[in-house]
């Protein structure tokens, strides 16, 4: 006696039932497969707008905040790394180059030093600017230092710019008009001071310097007496030169001449968020 016949096999290639309403008579398996890999893209296509993060459009910056790379005696460099958050440093470059005549020299061991010493009455980190006396010619020699700031390497724009420049003193100088050291800016900038220690617009021909009757030839580091508090409006670069009558010194007396600048405060705009 035979037992139960076995219901008869499907064929793996024979198509299995349609699936009533399907166009064209898909198997329950295409469906399947079709609802399956359409689950990512759709996960994806709504998960990506929320990963795209808005761009960062205005920065304030400080060289506190930068590093300094001081290249030699006449180049450095502060770096803010990605300020935007698209990748791009940006940069403040300092580059230096003898002014006027040859009285004075720049000071290899010490100029464009970041220093951080009490000077002008505070101690936060500042550039020093270091003449090395020559001979006492009442010429006006001395140094010219150009900052210049970029993004990526291309030059930016920057706006508020403000920054101190310290300790401006020495020997009143033969030609009567004020103190040995003295500053001027191309473009100028606004300049506030006291000005019973300091005289001068920061410009070629009445440059920032200590006033012919300031109390004392020289400022102690503790005090804010020398400084010139500097203010521009929009700028990306800009010129300092620091020169240096000398003609006043006793002939035995020819120490280095030294100012510090610094810490620069500013305003940046990311250019990928200009119309």
């Amino acid at each position: 006696m035979s037992g139960p016949s076995s219901p008869p096999e499907l064929d793996s290639t024979e198509a299995a039932p349609a699936i009533a309403g399907t166009a064209g008579g898909l198997t329950r398996r295409t469906v399947a497969k079709g609802v399956f890999w359409s689950i990512p893209v759709i996960a994806a296509a709504t998960a990506a707008p929320s990963a795209i993060a808005s761009p960062t459009c205005t920065a304030t910056l400080s060289t506190t905040t930068a590093s300094y790379t001081r290249v030699s005696a006449t180049s450095a460099v502060f770096t803010w790394t990605d300020p935007f958050g698209s990748g791009v440093n940006l940069t403040l470059s300092l580059s230096a180059v003898p002014n006027g005549a040859a009285n004075m020299a720049i000071n290899t061991a010490n100029n464009l030093l970041l220093d951080s010493s009490t000077q002008g009455g505070e101690a936060v980190p500042s550039v020093r600017l270091s003449l090395d006396t020559l001979n006492l010619n009442n010429a006006g020699g001395g140094e010219r230092v150009t900052f210049s700031f970029a993004l990526g390497g291309a030059p930016l724009v920057v706006d508020d710019l403000a920054y101190k420049i310290k300790d401006l003193d020495g020997f009143q100088a033969d030609d009567g008009a004020g103190g040995a050291e003295r500053v001027y800016l191309l473009p100028a900038g606004t300049g506030t001071y006291n000005s019973t220690w300091v005289t001068g617009q920061g410009t070629s021909t009445n440059p920032w310097r200590p006033a012919v009757g300031s109390p004392n030839t020289e400022v102690i580091p503790t005090s804010g007496a020398g400084n010139v508090a500097v203010t521009s409006p929009s700028l990306s670069s800009f010129s300092l030169t620091f020169v240096a009558n000398n003609s006043g010194r006793e002939g035995t007396d020819r120490p280095n001449q030294n100012i510090w600048v610094g810490p620069f405060t500013f305003t940046a705009q990311n250019p990928d968020c200009v119309p």
